[in-house]
């Protein structure tokens, strides 16, 4: 193991002792044991990516130009940058739209354009407004719709009322004239 003879392994183990104690030695190997882990997995993977990218036992060239994957790998992170930057612009645009055809001031008043990077107290900031806009404009609608509904109610309440009041009226003069006819044939 590196070089290392087991004299000299039980050298640095008795001087590592001397030095730290036996309390950390434990947690000092426990620290080293992670280490190396890591640096295996971190070897396997670029193992894995070397055989899988780079090189193809395949083609006429077994090697690729590693830069030419880089290069392959920038333009699709960029691509999908571009497409997430579109997504959140059409949603914003769409959240914009809902917004401002809103009568809200306050949301009238925000400005909706994002220049800079805005942190995420920044960010959490805007969408709260922007929540508690689209409630009160739902909240504007629902009492705009139960109002319509109330009127209309009452709408109703009126015209059934009005039959019902227009048919007694219009039984009495009925009853007048059997009243009458009864009396003249007596």
């Amino acid at each position: 193991m590196f070089g290392i003879g087991g004299f000299e392994l039980f050298l640095i183990l008795l001087f590592g002792f001397l030095l730290f104690g036996p309390d950390k030695l434990p947690a000092m190997a426990k620290t080293l044991g992670k280490a190396i882990g890591k640096f295996r997995n971190a070897q396997e993977e670029m193992n894995k990516v070397i055989k899988n990218e780079v090189y193809d036992p395949d083609s006429d060239e077994p090697f690729k130009n590693p830069l030419d994957v880089m290069e392959k790998a920038a333009d699709a992170g960029k691509k999908a940058a571009n497409g997430a930057s579109k997504a959140v612009s059409s949603a914003s645009k769409a959240v914009s739209q809902a917004t401002h055809s809103a009568p809200s001031k306050a949301a009238s008043q925000q400005p909706r354009t994002v220049a800079k990077q805005e942190s995420f107290s920044e960010r959490k900031a805007r969408y709260d407004r922007e929540r508690a806009a689209k409630q009160a404009a739902d909240a504007e609608k629902a009492e705009a719709a139960k109002q319509a509904a109330l009127a209309a109610a009452d709408e109703k309440s009126t015209e059934a009322a009005t039959p019902a009041a227009a048919a007694p009226a219009s039984a009495a003069p009925a009853a007048n004239q059997s009243a009458s006819s009864e009396a003249k044939g007596e």
